[in-house]
């Protein structure tokens, strides 16, 4: 019985043992991917990089595409502003050409009479009618005088008559070629406007529909991004505006600088023109006190008057300083307003629409027109600019004919202008955009 009690305790002992000893599995191999499959993997990773950069740059260029779109119709608007300003100019020569024939028309008219009356008395007097007929007819008096006989029958006083009806005829002739001239201008112009107008309407119809098809896809290419990036939406439209705020506002640091550099160059300038006035008034003043010494004159000398003209750091455009202040006050009052192609008030305006408005206030008048605006003022450099003035700029900064915008100085190297469609009227630095190109002062 031991011994088999101690063989079962044996054998129980070792299953006990078998039992806490768990089987050791095979250990499986690593996955380990083909190069084939690393080289796809990273040619889908540089394909998602040039998606992702590929959208970035659609986006950076929609918003600069819908800008180009807004300038394109701006400056359209400006050319429907020129061709009306030529319809006008073209309106106005044409009834003063028609005035003239008129008035010519009417002289000749007078004189025919006059040799009539002449006609007339000759006959009383024995003349020979059949001489004198023709003066009643339509080419009467030429034939009249073409006639040897009429040399004889009609007075020295007829003739001179008939001398100053003749050269009368060739200037009311004339003045009538010049009346049909103007009115085919005037044709001319009205068809120009025309076109000008449907050019302007179809810009402008443009730059609204890109708007809405730009937006449309700016939603999706984000979304598109969103996807390629792993984030959601709401962060891809974060991160998008940030990127663009971020250039706005490294553009508007550059504008600022460059606004600044101006500033400083306007105000040495016009220290340097103080300091002349003063060392100026100093020498007059020594020099009449001299004078006064020499001449032994009791007299007291003449104190300084100062200048009545505009200048200095108050502004002082055109004529004055105070017109430059009501143009300023008058533009600044219009902040906001929507800018309007062709529009000059009372509540939208364009580019020479707002200035031609606030010039107006201060008793200037300018055509609503750029390039005429810049023809009709005083032509001054940038360094010279002073509140009030207008800048221009245009396709060929070499050409003033190809002046496209305009925009008033208020100092500090801002402006206010009515820039484009979808842009109200509003301030900026005189560099946001691109340098200006002409200055001038009303």
């Amino acid at each position: 019985m031991r011994t088999i009690s101690g063989v079962l305790a044996v054998s129980l002992v070792g299953t006990m043992g078998l039992i806490a000893v768990p089987a050791q599995a095979d250990p499986k191999p690593p996955v380990i991917p083909s190069q084939s499959t690393v080289d796809a993997a990273k040619k889908a990773a540089a394909a998602k990089a040039a998606q992702v950069n590929a959208i970035e740059q659609q986006l950076a260029g929609a918003g600069a595409r819908l800008e180009q779109l807004g300038v394109q119709a701006a400056k359209a608007g400006e050319v429907y502003n020129g061709a009306m300003y030529r319809l006008q100019q073209a309106q106005a020569e044409a009834k003063a050409a028609g005035d003239r024939a008129a008035r010519a028309e009417k002289t000749l008219a007078a004189q025919r009479q006059q040799i009539g009356r002449f006609a007339a008395a000759s006959y009383q007097g024995g003349g020979d009618l059949a001489k004198l007929g023709p003066l009643f007819t339509a080419n009467g008096p030429q034939e009249l005088l073409d006639s040897a006989g009429a040399a004889r029958s009609v007075s020295q006083a007829m003739q001179g008559s008939y001398l100053r009806y003749t050269a009368s005829q060739v200037v009311t002739n004339a003045f009538k070629i010049q009346k049909d001239q103007a009115v085919t201008k005037v044709q001319a112009a009205t068809d120009e406007a025309a076109k000008a107008k449907q050019a302007a309407e179809a810009a402008e119809a443009e730059q609204r529909s890109a708007v809405a098809s730009i937006g449309a896809q700016r939603r999706q290419q984000i979304a598109q991004l969103a996807v390629l990036r792993n984030t959601s939406v709401q962060v891809a439209t974060q991160r998008q505006r940030g990127l663009e705020e971020l250039a706005r506002q490294r553009a508007a640091a550059l504008a600022a600088k460059k606004a600044e550099e101006l500033r400083r160059r306007i105000a040495a300038r016009e220290a340097a023109e103080a300091r002349a006035a003063r060392e100026e008034a100093a020498r007059k003043a020594r020099e009449e006190r001299n004078n006064n010494k020499h001449q032994g004159s009791k007299k007291k000398p003449k104190k300084h008057q100062p200048s009545k003209g505009g200048g200095g750091n108050d502004g002082g455009s055109g004529h004055n300083s105070r017109g430059a202040r009501a143009a300023i006050d008058f533009a600044l009052a219009q902040l906001g307003e929507p800018y309007i192609w062709a529009a000059a008030g009372p509540s939208s305006w364009d580019c020479s629409g707002l200035t031609m408005g606030a010039w107006k206030k201060a008793g200037v008048q300018l055509p609503h027109y750029s390039v005429a605006q810049y023809e009709q003022i005083k032509h001054i450099s940038e360094d010279d600019l002073r509140p009030g003035d207008l800048i221009f700029w245009a396709e060929d900064s070499n050409d003033p004919g190809t002046i496209f915008h305009v925009a008033m100085y208020l100092g500090g190297g801002r402006m206010i202008h009515a820039p484009r469609p979808g842009r109200p009227v509003t301030t900026d630095s005189i560099y946001y955009w691109e340098a200006p190109d002409f200055f001038g002062r009303p």
